[in-house]
């Protein structure tokens, strides 16, 4: 599967005089824009199979699941590890995809007293790492509990934590929004060019806690500094929802839960007992671990604690950065609902940029010259997640 890339120009800001000489090349450049602007409108739809592409010899293309793919493994791990490994469906999403939970356990069909912990991806389809990344640990855990491919060691620590935990992970929770490789899902929402340009509703802002916030502080709010200064981090109305041009939005959608797959993570943490939940995401601002209310109000000392000792394992692990969720400060978001409603330890990884996975932000002006950025290979990401996840079944396992 080949992956598209694009070029960003690198704007300036003009100062134009006045006179009809000045006025003549205005109009020229402004042509001249408007016909590149086209031309790239046009093959940006195109993949860039040429080996002879600008990109070609300075990065590697890499292959992610397709939901197909994903749903054709899953039903393969169901055949080969029958007794530890079982998928279902938490119902559809507005294009008609199933929204796969797996389960991970010895005894998989029964629900034993054991400490649980919750795992997604994919909650913007256009951060494949995130998925890839969950992806990957469902097939490390099975294939290591049974076989001791990397060493003994490691294999003794896998099966501690699945005969004694029960892992439940969504591993592409917004399949829509992979397919058409935008972040939203895919409602058609009620607006003008609702069922194409303003689709969708970011389900990272669609929980019921703190949904309103800026509506009753729509200033103080509407940007959050650093992460977010050049788009609202909360819209809410879809007309507005401006970035969705270019495949990205962060809409709410019209009221808390309103999604089939906010709906979905509602069931998994209201019918088990989650004690740590971890979503995979990716960004410009990547090799983050993310914990704690987006907004700095009661955040009791001993959960705060808690969940910093746990973030300080992670990091040991990942060598991330660590922030507080009150930093970004994403309202309506699936971990502070967790946190606030079920007293669930949500966490968020935000995964390095790795090598072609994200149009537009590989590419980076420096001193006019054009400069790759420093990527990491989806594997490596993969197999660093994999130890991550299974710390955090670990101390799911302490704090039974």
């Amino acid at each position: 599967m080949v992956y598209k890339h694009y070029i960003l120009t690198n704007y300036k800001f003009l100062h134009i005089g006045k006179g009809r000489e000045t006025g003549g090349r205005m109009k020229k450049t402004i042509v001249i824009l408007f016909i590149i602007i086209l031309i790239l409108g046009i093959t940006n739809n195109i993949a860039l199979a040429n080996s002879d592409d600008i990109l070609s010899k300075k990065i590697t293309l890499e292959k992610y699941y397709t939901y197909e793919e994903l749903t054709a493994l899953l039903g393969q791990l169901k055949g080969e590890y029958p007794d530890i490994f079982n998928y279902s469906s938490l119902g559809e999403t507005w294009e008609g995809r199933d929204i796969w939970l797996v389960k991970i356990s010895d005894n998989v069909d029964v629900n034993e007293e054991e400490a649980e912990i919750f795992l997604t991806g994919g909650m913007h389809g256009d951060e494949k790492q995130g998925y890839e990344t969950v992806i990957y640990t469902i097939k490390a855990f099975v294939e290591n509990y049974t076989y001791p491919i990397i060493n003994q060691s490691f294999t003794e620590r896998v099966r501690n934590v699945i005969n004694n935990t029960e892992i439940y992970i969504v591993p592409m929770l917004n399949p829509d929004g992979v397919v058409a490789r935008t972040r939203k899902n895919a409602r058609p929402n009620n607006c003008l060019f609702g069922g194409k340009i303003f689709k969708g509703v970011d389900i990272g802002r669609n929980s019921g806690y703190n949904w309103e916030v800026h509506d009753k502080h729509p200033i103080r709010y509407a940007w959050s500094f650093p992460y977010n200064m050049w788009e609202r981090v909360n819209v809410r109305f879809p007309i507005i929802d401006t970035h969705s041009l270019r495949g990205e939005g962060c809409y709410r959608g019209p009221e808390p839960f309103s999604e089939p797959e906010s709906k979905a993570l509602k069931y998994v943490v209201e019918n088990n007992n989650i004690s740590i939940y971890v979503d995979h995401h990716s960004g410009i601002v990547g090799g983050v671990i993310i914990y704690g209310y987006a907004s700095d109000h009661d955040f009791p000392i001993p959960k705060r604690t808690l969940m910093s000792s746990i973030a300080q394992g992670m990091q040991n692990i990942t060598d991330y950065s660590i922030k507080q969720g009150s930093v970004i400060r994403i309202f309506g978001n699936m971990r502070d609902w967790m946190l606030a409603e079920h007293g669930v330890l949500a966490f968020c990884f935000e995964l390095p940029k790795t090598i072609g996975d994200k149009r537009l932000l590989h590419i980076i002006h420096e001193n006019g010259a054009i400069k790759l950025e420093n990527n990491v290979p989806v594997l490596e990401i993969c197999k660093t997640h994999v130890l991550a996840n299974l710390y955090i079944a670990e101390r799911a396992m302490e704090l039974s």
